[in-house]
């Protein structure tokens, strides 16, 4: 993992060496949505109506040595705060990304649902999914478009310090090191293909590296955090099917290990070209492994299940889309017996 971070640095800057730029041009994009929604335990429900905070500055340009470069930056948060930014590098010999909060490799969703992939889109519960460069700073490259066959890509990521979740500027420093017992840096993989018409197939495997406890003198039970995901996606005519196989183990620094194991289908009928409604069922098993007695041999599991099911429906028309989305969540937050619903009707419209 090590060999492969710095490889994205050499090729970081051996691509940008002594390159001037032509001036480019910004553009600024986005969405308003406005939603009421109705979330919380069945007896007691919580109501709220919002409005979104999404925009995009977006700049492009070109280098005098051939090399393209796009800028952007995005304010979407609860507040106007930069939280997510992006600058890439286009070369002959692949592509280079410099990202903050940005640059997303999991392939934990599958793509399929008429607002949003199931639980990403609405839910009152926290699903656990894995790691993703995408939560930190982190540095990328990925091979150039058509390549290799049947639409095979690769990607690999890179993040050095596992406290940068937030914009800094440019010299700025996190001032600490990351916490141990979440791993100090992660590396991440990606691999896609393309392999027939309308099927389309993604994985990726991410690992922490620095985790206390891992390699020195008289460490017991640390482990380095590590996830791995599967997806498929077929879309033949108004019928999408999608489905993901994916687990988790958070990094510890001793202790139980905690591992989930997830499972995503969903399907997705266009009934036209305005009109589209979907059925999703995601689960996620949560495993902990612990001690039957403090310092006795031998350990046990609890295995907690949670599943949601969502239904969607959304209507497009003339630039607006209609949305109403329903989940139901049993074993909420990996607590057995917990039922949570929810319900957002929406008003979207792109600019």
């Amino acid at each position: 993992m090590k060999k492969i971070s710095k490889l994205i640095v050499g090729i970081l800057f051996s691509g940008l060496v002594a390159s001037t730029s032509f001036a480019g041009e910004m553009t600024v994009t986005g969405g308003a949505t406005a939603t009421y929604t109705i979330s919380g335990a069945e007896q007691s429900s919580g109501k709220n109506i919002g409005i979104s905070n999404e925009l995009d500055f977006s700049a492009n340009g070109e280098l005098d040595n051939g090399y393209t470069w796009n800028y952007q930056v995005q304010l979407d948060g609860d507040n106007t705060s930069n939280d997510d930014t992006q600058l890439v590098i286009g070369t002959n010999y692949g592509t280079i990304g410099i990202y903050v909060t940005e640059g997303g490799l999991s392939t934990e969703l599958h793509g399929v649902g008429a607002m949003g992939p199931g639980f990403d889109y609405a839910s009152p519960a926290t699903f656990q999914t894995g790691y993703d460069v995408s939560s930190y700073s982190n540095l990328q490259y990925h091979l150039p478009a058509d390549l290799l066959p049947y639409g095979i890509t690769a990607k690999v990521g890179y993040a050095p310090d596992l406290n940068d979740t937030t914009q800094l500027s440019a010299k700025g420093t996190s001032g600490l090191p990351a916490t141990q017992n979440k791993g100090r840096n992660l590396t991440m993989i990606q691999l896609g293909a393309a392999p027939v018409d309308g099927l389309s197939v993604k994985g990726d495997i991410a690992q922490t590296d620095g985790e206390t406890g891992i390699g020195t003198s008289g460490s017991t039970g640390g482990e380095e955090g590590i996830s791995a995901n599967l997806n498929a996606k077929y879309t033949m005519g108004p019928v999408s099917v999608g489905y993901v196989k994916g687990g988790y183990q958070p990094a510890v620094a001793s202790g139980a290990l905690t591992q989930y194991e997830n499972n995503m289908v969903g399907i997705q009928y266009d009934v036209n070209d305005s009109i589209s409604v979907s059925y999703n069922v995601d689960k996620s098993e949560k495993q902990v492994t612990q001690s039957i007695v403090t310092g006795a041999a031998g350990t046990t599991k609890v295995n907690t299940e949670m599943e949601q099911q969502t239904i969607s429906v959304a209507y497009t028309t003339g630039g607006a889309t209609i949305g109403i989305t329903q989940a139901d969540v049993d074993n909420s937050d990996y607590t057995v017996g917990k039922k949570e619903k929810m319900s957002v009707i929406s008003l979207g419209i792109s600019f």
